[in-house]
């Protein structure tokens, strides 16, 4: 009888910061949030706002856009920055 193969599912909606074999990926991720000027960091409350919108999106996929192709987590982090949707979620 042959060895039943096992494939770990993954949540399509959950952010880097919360896969568990994308934690190299997210501690890049953190790594560049980290080196922003605070002048172009968004403030913690805005960015985790921002993402609450992305994990309820159906673009999310693994940690990026489905729309743009941007990790979720550093778009959030730039001030500047919005959702590429149409219309905008944030």
């Amino acid at each position: 009888m042959p060895e039943e193969v096992t494939k770990k599912r993954i949540c399509k909606r959950c952010l880097l910061f919360q896969v568990p074999d994308m934690a190299e990926l997210a501690k890049v991720i953190r790594e560049r949030i980290d080196l922003l000027p605070e002048d172009e960091k968004a403030p913690e409350q805005v960015m985790q706002d921002r993402l609450s919108l992305c994990k309820m999106c159906d673009h999310l996929n693994d940690g990026t856009c489905g729309l743009c192709g941007c990790y979720v987590e550093l778009r959030a982090a730039k001030r500047h920055m919005h959702c590429p949707g149409v219309p905008k979620k944030w």
